[in-house]
């Protein structure tokens, strides 16, 4: 199986979830707005509380680093994965998406495939 450059947007529950899945087969780089989230997946500490994501950092062998340089990881990857906030508003009863949207079309900027 050939490895992939993969780059995961957002260093929430469900991108870090999915970065530590795929890390185990390819390199992978989170990237997040927030540097202390980079840093500590580079420490291999959970910014998120899961049971599971902080034992595959903490004793698996992962090929994984976290960065808020998104333009350069992007240039770098394969394959690019986008798991930011789609925040719900109960009021307006309607998905936030401006954050998917904003990553979307800077990585589309950068001619990179979406999955």
């Amino acid at each position: 199986m050939k490895e992939s450059r993969i780059t995961v947007f957002g260093a929430g529950y469900v991108g870090v979830s999915i970065a530590v899945l795929l890390a185990q087969k390819h390199p992978v780089t989170l990237v997040d707005l927030l540097p202390e989230k980079a840093d500590k997946i580079n420490q291999r500490i959970s910014p998120v509380k899961d049971e599971y994501i902080e034992k595959f950092l903490a004793e698996k062998k992962l090929n994984l680093r976290a960065t808020t340089d998104a333009d350069t990881v992007c240039q770098e990857s394969d394959y690019v994965v986008v798991a930011v906030p789609t925040d719900y508003d109960s009021e307006k009863n309607y998905f936030d998406t401006s954050a998917v949207e904003a990553v979307k079309l800077f990585i589309m900027a950068v001619g990179k495939i979406l999955v």
